[in-house]
C-alpha cells in the first residue's frame, strides 16, 4: 500500500512541468476520444464511432450509477443527463416511491446524516488496528494465535505508512510555507511576469514555487487557481496522516446509521453532492458529459443517465455502504454501475460479494477500477475483488487498468496496477480532461478515469442492444479491445519490459467503435 505514490508524481509533474496547460501543448485536450489509427493517439475512437456508427441510429436510455464521493449535480455539462427518480416528488420530506429513502431524487448518499455530512474517514487499516487492539486489551487475543498475528502486521504497517505521511507531510508543508511567503511579498492581484522576476527565493521551495507562478501567468492561469492546484498536495497528505492514519477519528456517529448491524440499509440522505465532489464529478463527466452542447467536453454514452451514489470519503469506503450502494443501484434500475475506488482491506467482505451477486441475479454490469499503486493485484490486495469468494471470476464485472496516450513502450500508465488473471481491459486513464465542480473543467489521471471510460463503452452498448446480458456486453467488450503485442513499460517501474498481454487477460485497451461492431455482428448472427 503506497498512497502517496501517485500523489508524489503528479505533484513532481506540476512543478516540473508547470501547469495540465503547458502539459496539452504535448496532447489534444480530449485525446482519449481520438482514432489510434487515424490519429495516431491511444484513443477509444469515440468520436469516428459517433460520426460513422451512430448517426441514425437509436440508443436507448441507460442508467449508469456512479458510486463515488458526489457529484455536482448542477453542473453545466451534467444538469441534463442526470438519473432522476421518476416516483420521488422532490423536497416534500416523504419516501413517495416507498422504497425506504426519503426524497432520492438524484440517488442516495450513505455518508450523511442527523449529524453532518462526512468528508474525511479512516483507511480500513486504520479501523482495524483498533478494533484488534480493543480485543487485545480486553484479552480476547491469545499469544500466538492468527489474531495476533495480524494486530502485529497491522501495527507495522501502520507504523510504515504513518513514517512515509511523516515525511511527505514535512515537504508539502515546506512547500506551503514558500507558497505563502512568496504571494505574500508579490501578491496575489496583478500578478505579472516582471514582479515573478523581481522576487529572490530563499531556498529551494521558493525557488520551485517562483517557477510555478512564472508557467502559471504564462499559460494564462488565474492564480487563485494555481495557487489552489499547487495546493492540493499538502490537503491531500494532510487528510491522509491527520484523519485516514488517525487512531482516535472516527466520523461514523455523523451518519447515524447501527453500524454493526449489517443488514441496517436504510440511513443516510439524499445530500448527494457532498462536501468534495471533484472525483465523481469527475468521473461522471466521462462517463455522459451533455455531448454537442457548446461547453467544455463530450462524455463518452451520449444515452447515459447518471446516478448518484455517495459511499466513498476522503479516506477509506465502508463495507456495509458500498454493499448498500450497489443493491440500491440495482433496486432503482442501473444497468451499469460504476466504481473508482478500492482499498487494501475488506473486513465484511462478505457483505460487498452478496450484493455483487445480486446485481449477477439482474443481470447489471459491474465496472471496476484496478488501483494505482504500480502492482500485480493477482498477488496484492485491492478490495473489492472481481473474484467470487469461492475463486471464479465475476462474468459481469469489468477490472480496468490505465493507459496513456502514446502508442510506444509507454502505452500504460505509469501508475495503473495490474494482472493477468485480475485485470480485464486497459482504458485511458492519464491526462483526462472531464467536468469538474463549479462547473469547471479539469485534468485527472487514474484507474479512476479509465473505469467510467469503460462504462461509457457499456452504456452505449447497452443502450443499442438491450437485449445483451451483462456477460454478454462484458464480452464483447473484452473481444473488440485493440491488442498490442509490443513490448511496454511495466507500470510501477522505470525500465522492466513487458508486453500488456502478460499482464492482462485481453492484452489490449478498449474501443468504442469496434465494440459497437462486434456487437452488430453478434446480434445479426442470432
Amino acid at each position: 500500500m503506497n498512497r502517496f505514490f501517485t500523489l508524489f508524481l503528479s505533484i513532481c509533474l506540476v512543478l516540473t512541468l508547470g501547469l495540465s496547460q503547458a502539459q496539452e501543448l504535448t496532447r489534444p485536450q480530449q485525446w482519449y476520444q481520438l482514432d489510434p489509427r487515424q490519429d495516431q493517439l491511444g484513443g477509444i475512437s469515440t468520436n469516428k464511432a459517433y460520426e460513422s456508427l451512430l448517426a441514425d441510429r437509436l440508443l436507448l436510455p441507460v442508467i449508469v450509477a456512479v458510486i463515488d464521493a458526489g457529484v455536482d449535480i448542477e453542473h453545466e455539462d451534467l444538469k441534463e443527463v442526470l438519473w432522476v427518480n421518476p416516483r420521488e416528488i422532490p423536497d416534500n420530506g416523504i419516501d413517495d416511491d416507498g422504497n425506504g429513502y426519503i426524497d432520492d431524487v438524484y440517488g442516495w448518499s450513505f455518508l450523511s446524516g442527523p449529524g453532518g455530512e462526512v468528508h474525511y474517514d479512516t483507511y480500513e487499516m486504520t479501523r482495524e488496528l483498533v478494533k484488534y487492539s480493543a480485543l487485545e486489551k480486553d484479552g480476547k487475543i491469545a499469544k500466538g494465535s492468527k489474531e495476533a498475528a495480524y494486530l502485529k502486521e497491522l501495527r507495522k504497517k501502520h507504523k510504515a505508512e504513518v513514517k512515509e505521511m511523516s515525511k511527505a507531510f514535512k515537504v508539502m508543508s515546506e512547500l506551503k510555507a514558500a507558497n505563502d511567503a512568496f504571494l505574500t511579498e508579490v501578491g496575489r492581484e496583478g500578478l505579472t511576469e516582471a514582479k515573478i522576476d523581481a522576487f529572490k527565493p530563499k531556498g529551494k521551495w521558493q525557488k520551485v514555487v517562483k517557477g510555478y507562478y512564472g508557467s502559471a501567468v504564462k499559460n494564462k492561469l488565474p492564480i487563485v487557481e494555481a495557487e489552489t492546484k499547487l495546493l492540493e498536495g499538502y490537503e491531500q497528505v494532510n487528510g491522509m496522516l491527520n484523519y485516514g492514519l488517525n487512531l482516535e477519528f472516527n466520523p461514523r456517529h455523523l451518519v447515524g446509521d447501527k453500524y454493526e448491524e449489517w443488514n441496517d440499509a436504510i440511513y443516510g440522505d439524499n445530500r448527494v453532492t457532498g462536501p468534495d465532489a471533484s472525483h465523481g464529478t469527475h468521473v461522471a463527466g466521462i462517463i455522459a458529459a451533455q455531448r454537442n452542447n457548446g461547453k467544455g467536453m463530450n462524455g463518452i454514452a451520449a444515452n447515459a443517465r447518471i446516478m448518484t451514489l455517495r459511499a466513498v470519503p476522503s479516506g477509506d469506503e465502508h463495507d456495509k455502504d458500498v454493499a448498500n450502494a450497489i443493491r440500491y443501484a440495482v433496486n432503482n434500475g442501473a444497468k451499469v454501475i460504476n466504481m473508482s475506488f478500492g482499498k487494501s482491506y475488506s473486513p465484511q467482505s462478505e457483505l460487498v460479494a452478496a450484493a455483487v451477486e445480486y446485481a449477477a441475479s439482474k443481470d447489471v454490469l459491474l465496472v471496476h477500477a484496478a488501483g494505482n499503486d504500480g502492482k500485480n493485484i493477482d498477488e496484492a490486495n485491492n478490495f473489492p475483488q472481481p473474484f467470487a469468494p469461492g475463486g471464479e471470476k465475476y462474468q459481469h464485472w469489468l477490472e480496468v487498468g490505465a493507459s496513456s496516450f502514446q502508442l510506444n513502450e509507454r502505452m500504460l500508465a505509469t501508475f495503473s496496477n495490474y494482472g493477468k488473471e485480475s485485470v480485464d481491459v486497459f482504458a485511458p486513464g492519464d491526462h483526462i480532461y472531464a467536468t469538474m465542480p463549479g462547473s469547471k473543467y479539469d485534468h485527472n489521471s487514474g484507474t479512476s478515469m479509465a473505469a467510467p471510460v469503460v462504462a461509457g463503452i457499456a452504456a452505449v452498448i447497452r443502450g443499442l442492444y438491450p437485449q445483451l446480458t451483462a456477460p454478454e456486453v462484458r464480452n464483447i467488450i473484452m473481444e473488440s479491445t485493440y491488442v498490442y503485442e509490443q513490448a511496454v513499460i511495466l507500470p510501477g517501474s522505470k525500465k522492466k519490459k513487458t508486453t500488456i498481454g502478460d499482464i492482462s487477460r485481453t492484452g489490449g485497451v478498449v474501443n468504442l467503435e469496434a465494440a459497437i461492431l462486434l456487437a452488430d455482428k453478434k446480434v445479426a448472427a442470432r
